[in-house]
């Protein structure tokens, strides 16, 4: 029991050192991060600004989408419609 106890006592001593070091490194602000020269900082998420969709954008989307609406419509009733090929069968003839 008594071997216990120091054997307790020395993980708490470098439990505590851990933490300890733990503390003191500390996680540098934005004016001491370094970057590589010609390489900004990344805006913060409230300085960014949200762009407005250009209208000759939203205007070529509609007509995407207009066309890819044609082209999915029902077929035509009259068209002539593909016949599967037939499948040969797997099993050998037997004679």
């Amino acid at each position: 029991m008594r071997k216990n106890s120091w054997i307790l006592l020395g993980l708490l001593a470098m439990g505590l050192l851990g933490a300890e070091a733990a503390a003191a490194q500390s996680v540098p602000s934005e004016t001491q991060r370094q970057r590589a020269p010609g390489v900004p900082m990344s805006p913060n998420a409230g300085e960014v600004q949200k762009l407005e969709p250009r209208s000759d954008r939203v205007e070529a989307r509609r007509e995407r989408q207009q066309l890819a609406r044609d082209r999915s419509g029902p077929p035509e009733p009259n068209r002539e419609i593909p016949m599967p090929k037939p499948v040969p069968s797997i099993i050998a003839p037997t004679r």
